[in-house]
């Protein structure tokens, strides 16, 4: 008398099926990264404006500047799909 595996991530021949976990494992991480990337987008125009303010008079302001809109416009790419809704 054996026991049987009533597990759901395994079929009957002992093989191993994709659950519905594991595919809402990659949606959260799909979520996620909108939700960095919105909050992101969000922030990042309070230092590039704290910097503007301060006056640009070095190129390494010039280019923090530059990477802080670059790193904005990517975050804004990245989050913009973003919702709190579960529609």
């Amino acid at each position: 008398m054996g026991f049987q595996n009533t597990s759901p991530d395994y079929s009957a021949d002992g093989t191993e099926e994709s659950t519905a976990a594991e595919d809402h494992g990659s949606l959260a991480s799909a979520v996620s990264y909108e939700a960095v990337g919105f909050w992101l987008a969000v922030t990042l125009p309070v230092p590039t404006i704290l910097l503007l303010a301060s006056g640009v008079s070095t190129v390494s302001e010039l280019a923090a500047i530059s990477g802080l809109l670059a790193s904005n416009l990517l975050a804004f790419y990245v989050g913009h799909e973003y919702s709190t809704d579960s529609h």
